[in-house]
C-alpha cells in the first residue's frame, strides 16, 4: 500500500512538473509573439510610436507593452527617441531596414547637433554615403541671417568636401578604387584636389589624424571640419561637420572644433549602440 502511495505521489509530482513546464513554454511563446508583433508594427511604420499607440494597435495592455519595450530597448531591438516614442533599434535596422536606420541616425544626431550649434553659433551637417554619392541627411542651423550651408538633401563632391573625404577614408581598397573611377575630380576652386594620386595621399592623412578639412576646396573662402561617426564595430557610417566657416581657422581653432565634433560623434554612437564595446574602447577624451 505504501509502495502504491509512493508511486502515485511520484506520478503526481511528475504531472505537476510537466504542467508547469507546459505553462512556462506557453507563456514564453505568447511573450515572444507579442514582442514580434511590436517589431512588425514598428517595421511597417514610417515614424516613431508611443507606448499607448503600440498597445492599442497590438491589442496588448499598456503595462505589458511598456515592459516588452523596455526589454527590447535594453537588447538593442528598439530605440527610444527624445519624445519617449519608439523606432526599430540598431540590431534590426543596421542590417535589414536602411530607411529606418537613417531615420534613427538623423533623429539621434539632430538633438546633439542642435545643442552644439546653439552653443557655438555654427551650422552643422550630418552626411551619409549612398553608393557613389554622398548627401546631407540632417543639419542644424544657426540664427545667423546667412550661414553659407547648403540645404538638406544636397549631394556633396567626395573629392572636395570634408565629409565626402571622411566617408571614403577607410573604405576597403577594392571598393575605394571602384568608387574613385566614378569621380571626375572636377576643379571647383583653385584649391580643389584634381589628381587621383594626390587625393589618395589626402585620404591617408585623414586616416592618420582622424578628421578632415575642406580648405576652400568646394567653394571660395569656404571652410569645413568633419569627423567620422562609427558603428558598434568601428565602421564609419556617417560624417559629422561644422560647415559654413568663412576664411581660415588657426590650428588651435581647428583642434578646438575637432574636439567638439569627436565628443558629439561619440555621443551619437553611444545613443545608437548603447552596448557597444568599440565605443568604450574609443571614447574620446581631451588631450
Amino acid at each position: 500500500m505504501r509502495e502504491c502511495r509512493k508511486k502515485h505521489s511520484s506520478a503526481t509530482k511528475n504531472d505537476r512538473r510537466q504542467k508547469l513546464r507546459t505553462m512556462e513554454e506557453t507563456t514564453g511563446v505568447k511573450v515572444l509573439e507579442r514582442a514580434l508583433n511590436i517589431l512588425d508594427l514598428l517595421r511597417d511604420e514610417a515614424g516613431p510610436l508611443g507606448v499607448n499607440e503600440i498597445a492599442k494597435r497590438c491589442g496588448i495592455s499598456p503595462a505589458t507593452t511598456f515592459r516588452l519595450l523596455k526589454t527590447l530597448l535594453n537588447r538593442g531591438w528598439v530605440y527610444q527617441n527624445q519624445e519617449e516614442k519608439y523606432l526599430l533599434g540598431y540590431k534590426i535596422t543596421a542590417v535589414t531596414e536602411k530607411k529606418s536606420f537613417l531615420l534613427m541616425l538623423k533623429e539621434v544626431s539632430y538633438y546633439i547637433m542642435a545643442k552644439l550649434s546653439e552653443a557655438e553659433q555654427e551650422a552643422m551637417n550630418l552626411v551619409v554615403r549612398d553608393m557613389d554619392r554622398c548627401y546631407i541627411l540632417g543639419q542644424s542651423r544657426t540664427e545667423k541671417i546667412v550661414d553659407y550651408v547648403p540645404p538638406i538633401g544636397t549631394v556633396l563632391p567626395f573629392h572636395a568636401s570634408a565629409c565626402g573625404k571622411i566617408l571614403l577614408s577607410e573604405l576597403e581598397e577594392n571598393i575605394l578604387s571602384g568608387l574613385l573611377d566614378t569621380i571626375d575630380f572636377r576643379r571647383m576652386t583653385d584649391k580643389t584636389i584634381t589628381d587621383r594620386a594626390a587625393f589618395l595621399e589626402e585620404l591617408t592623412k585623414i586616416r592618420s589624424q582622424g578628421y578632415s578639412l575642406d580648405t576652400h576646396e568646394s567653394q571660395n573662402e569656404g571652410f569645413c571640419i568633419a569627423v567620422p561617426i562609427r558603428s558598434e564595430e568601428g565602421e564609419i557610417i556617417a560624417a559629422l561637420s561644422f560647415s559654413g566657416f568663412i576664411g581660415y581657422k588657426s590650428e588651435i581653432e581647428v583642434d578646438y572644433y575637432v574636439h567638439l565634433l569627436k565628443e558629439a560623434s561619440a555621443e551619437i554612437t553611444q545613443k545608437l549602440f548603447p552596448n557597444s564595446e568599440i565605443l568604450r574602447q574609443n571614447c574620446v577624451t581631451a588631450e
